[in-house]
């Protein structure tokens, strides 16, 4: 970790701009990293300030790339409506994935996408025989689908198929 006092602003500069070149970046998380990586202290953290809102006016950092990115990336792991809002909120990101998202992803499936993570997880195992067993097992998978951020309404019919529903 360099001392705030050896710090330039180029040096700040080029380490944020190395950071987007890996990857898009919210402003708050480039402020974060770029505080850890050259340590601390009040003109540093203006400093950076100024650096990254430079990055801002020169359309380097947009907080609406980064958040499209987050929508793509999220919903390629197979996360729901629920947990996309989530996702992005903890990264800083305000307003829903809707506000976020290119038409096409507007155009997403979920009872589908809902459909593909419970088999990928699930496969086509049954339900166990007995019924106490059955209703544990049942409340394992809904709990599952709710964790990756799906509304009751896109998995319930895959539960329902299967027993107990």
């Amino acid at each position: 970790m360099a001392c705030s006092t050896d710090v330039k602003p180029v040096d700040i500069r080029r380490k944020g701009m190395d950071l987007l070149a890996r990857r898009e970046h919210g402003v708050d998380e480039l402020k974060r990293k770029l505080a850890v990586r050259f340590g601390g202290g009040e003109a540093l953290i203006e400093l950076i300030e100024v650096e990254v809102d430079k990055l801002v006016d020169e359309g380097l950092l947009s907080e609406e790339r980064f958040a499209a990115a987050m929508v793509r990336q999220l919903i390629a792991k197979g996360l729901g409506p629920r947990r996309l809002d989530e996702e992005l909120r903890v990264k800083g990101v305000r307003g829903s994935w809707r506000d976020c998202a290119d038409s096409s992803e507007l155009a997403i499936d979920w009872y589908d996408q809902a459909r593909h993570v419970y088999d990928k997880k699930f496969g086509d195992r049954a339900m166990p025989e007995d019924h106490e067993s059955a209703r544990k097992e049942w409340a394992r998978r809904a709990r599952f689908m709710q964790y990756r951020g799906f509304e009751p309404a896109h998995f319930m019919p895959l539960l329902a198929g299967r027993g107990l529903g």
